[in-house]
């Protein structure tokens, strides 16, 4: 059981799953994380402006800093874009060795294991 995976309206927070207000009144992005953090509320993913990241049109949540998964609890093996914030999601048509991965809002290519050693 993780914490609760919420949605963004205007400026309250609101229970992904049921559609019930959590905590209205919060003004910014900022005032939005911080009750995040201090009540077990999980946000969606966001790039550098703001942009949803959504997988099979589902809000993606990262959990405990390195686990990103749907609505519906499907694991994701993502990474955040170092340049423009967008979801980076592993390229499977190349034939290479290593496992890259492909910004799909900038286009920018991304060494996994290098993401990873440096998180």
């Amino acid at each position: 059981m993780g914490p609760t995976k919420a949605i963004v309206s205007g400026t309250g927070i609101y229970d992904a799953m049921t559609g019930a207000l959590i905590k209205d009144g919060l003004l910014t992005r900022q005032a939005m994380l911080d009750y995040a953090a201090h009540h077990y509320v999980v946000l969606p993913e966001v790039d550098h402006q703001g942009r949803l990241w959504e997988f099979n049109e589902q809000p993606v949540y990262c959990l405990h800093g390195v686990r990103y998964e749907t609505l519906d609890n499907q694991e994701l093996h993502l990474t955040r874009c170092n340049g423009c914030g967008g979801m980076g999601i592993r390229m499977e048509e190349v034939p290479v060795e290593r496992d890259c991965v492909q910004c799909i809002q900038c286009g920018q290519v991304l060494d996994a294991r290098l993401e990873m050693m440096e998180s």
